[in-house]
């Protein structure tokens, strides 16, 4: 990662990345490797054979597993050295956590603990604060919750009705109101609750279960039944000055710092879940016999397998390139210095944003496909496809709705980008495009330096790029100050540069695995599985990481084609939408060449994706 150039967020349509500037999934140390591994054969040893328990809500079992999770220091990853935490990297806390996304029910109830529940306490709590319960939630002593959301307060977080009172003797204050939607709240001992002292100042408290907080009964679920949610009930509880967490009336800092953390990481939960759920899918394509032959071996049924796998390749692209820029941005910072932190972490909102949009969305595209793969027996609980479906429901509403989230995105760059726009300049896919707003940069049709595999595909990104920052310059334009209320159009500007995000990061981690693969001594044919190729015979058949290159080159055409015609549709709804017609002519320009990009056979490149997939067994990378 020291070789990779230090990325600050927001960056992506105004600069020229190329396969090294990113970190991918292949790029994981042996050591964090280790740390997954770790966490793999805990979750098939010790959760998976007993997650019936957990669905029936043996939530004594939950916190025993918790207890071995932390004594395996699965619970201590992110809580710095001096608290008894490991103090690792965004990268290594998210890897461990895509391998507990193999229950996400047990990944709820420890992510719950271990991101929104312990890190307040970590980038806010005081030297005290951390002293006393840090150690405690690192051994799984303590489980942490996070309760913010109430019954007339979802997405507007601060129109909470909870209260905070001063006691008369000034040493407590009395917390009265309920919220909603707890994770772990049917027995975490320590919650941080947002509540407005004297009903106006919005605060975060960290409050023990002792101190007098009640929960409801556990929630009747669509998915997710073995974790515990309940609705918290706070009757004059009094929790101590000292408790406050942060600054009073700066709760939202904490409440919105700490969510855009949880976004940091969530991607490869979803991913996770993605995966497992083509996995099963394959095998049964593979066994499951219609007309004479596997239903794998029938178009349709290839397409559904490809679409999966493209899916998941894009998804794993985004979120470990993102967690690489944040990790790499975070070796500047020093990690005693939370405010530096936060703010570090904070620039790349967007791209937290973006991910949580993609991924969530292609989890329930994949799941939706897996069980339409079983046919009916995907509809029946006897068989691994209906109870991820209904799991995969909640990543598109917690933290923070995709509808919220959309919004972020664009009004999130006019933020960081300022308020003073550069014209852009036409596209070309033959020539460099111009950037907009304050960047003064040049968008060349693809990065500098050796061939590339894909040449027309990154000329297209180019295009897309000039599309997006043109799109938000008109909209403001059109819109000024009232740009905010007109979610439709933001949501279709935000739709263009998610695309142009997943576009970019799958270009470039198949144009990395592409080198790599290109780069082995020829393969000597047929061999023993691990034995080494030996360059002095001659090719006869690819080796496994050549295979995954060519793959990967598929994968990424494929993923651009349909990126393309998605990118056209929502520019021709923003350009409709502007009020102004001179500014929908000049978004027509800019549509061109887009709606015209020739693209791949996809037909034929989804059917070699499938089959490299069903070879394997499984997704094969």
């Amino acid at each position: 990662m020291q070789t990779q150039q230090t990325r600050t967020g927001a960056q992506f349509l105004t600069t020229t990345i190329g396969p090294d500037d990113i970190f991918t999934r292949e790029d994981l140390t042996d050591e964090q490797r280790l740390f997954g591994q770790t966490a793999a054969e805990f979750m098939r040893g010790e959760v998976l054979p007993r997650e019936s328990r957990l669905f029936a809500h043996d939530w004594t079992l939950t916190r025993e597993l918790l207890r071995k999770a932390a004594d395996l220091d699965l619970m201590r990853l992110e809580i710095p050295e001096a608290y008894g935490g490991l103090g690792l990297t965004k990268i290594s806390a998210a890897y461990v956590g895509e391998q507990i996304a193999m229950s996400p029910s047990f990944a709820g109830s420890l992510g719950a603990h271990t991101s929104i529940g312990t890190l307040p306490l970590v980038y806010f709590g005081t030297e005290a604060q951390k002293a006393k319960y840090l150690p405690r939630l690192a051994s799984g002593e303590l489980v942490a919750a996070y309760a913010l959301t109430e019954p007339q307060s979802g997405s507007d977080a601060l129109a909470a009705r909870t209260t905070a009172v001063l006691s008369e003797d000034g040493r407590h204050y009395l917390l009265n109101g309920q919220k909603m939607w707890i994770t772990n709240g049917g027995f975490a001992d320590l919650f941080t609750i947002f509540a407005k002292v004297d009903g106006e100042k919005f605060t975060a408290f960290l409050v023990e279960r002792g101190m007098g907080v009640v929960s409801g009964a556990d929630e009747k679920k669509l998915g997710l039944d073995g974790s515990s949610t309940t609705a918290l009930m706070l009757d004059n509880v009094r929790v101590p000055v000292d408790n406050v967490l942060g600054t009073i009336g700066e709760g939202h800092k904490v409440a919105f710092n700490i969510l855009n953390m949880g976004r940091v990481k969530l991607g490869t939960r979803n991913i996770s879940g993605a995966k497992n759920a083509l996995n099963n899918a394959v095998r049964y394509a593979c066994d499951r016999r219609q007309f004479g032959r596997a239903i794998a071996e029938f178009g349709l049924i290839k397409r559904k397998i490809a679409e999966m796998a493209i899916r998941c390749f894009t998804g794993d692209a985004m979120v470990y390139r993102a967690l690489g820029d944040v990790d790499r941005a975070l070796e500047a910072v020093d990690p005693a210095d939370s405010t530096a932190v936060l703010k570090t972490i904070e620039g790349f909102a967007v791209e937290c944003s973006i991910n949580k949009v993609y991924t969530s969305e292609a989890l329930a595209y994949v799941v939706d496909e897996a069980l339409q793969v079983f046919g009916g027996n995907g509809y029946s609980r006897e068989f691994p496809a209906e109870r991820p479906y209904r799991d995969a429901r909640i990543t598109r509403i917690y933290e923070g709705t995709n509808e919220i989230n959309r919004l972020i995105i664009p009004t999130r760059l006019l933020k960081q980008w300022g308020s003073e726009s550069k014209p852009y300049v036409g596209p070309s896919f033959s020539s460099g495009v111009g950037a907009s707003f304050n960047s003064g940069a040049t968008l060349t049709a693809r990065p500098e330096g050796r061939a590339y595999a894909l040449p027309t595909e990154w000329a297209l990104l180019a295009s897309a790029k000039t599309l997006a920052n043109g799109m938000l310059t008109e909209a403001v334009a059109a819109y000024g100050e009232s740009l905010k209320e007109e979610q439709e159009v933001l949501a279709d500007i935000a739709d263009v540069m998610i695309e142009v995000y997943a576009v970019e990061s799958t270009l470039a981690r198949a144009e990395k695995l592409w080198r790599v693969g290109a780069e082995l001594p020829p393969s000597p044919g047929p061999r023993r599985t691990g034995a080494p190729p030996d360059p002095g015979r001659p090719r006869s058949a690819p080796t496994r990481r050549e295979e995954a290159a060519t793959v990967a080159l598929d994968i990424a055409r494929v993923q651009a084609n349909d990126a393309a015609e998605r990118i056209a549709r929502s520019a021709r709804e923003v350009r409709r939408a502007l009020p102004a017609q001179p500014r929908g002519s000049t978004l027509t320009d800019l549509i061109a060449p887009i709606a015209s990009f020739a693209g791949t056979d996809g037909v034929a490149a989804r059917r070699r994706i499938a089959d490299a997939v069903t070879a394997a067994g499984k997704y094969p990378f």
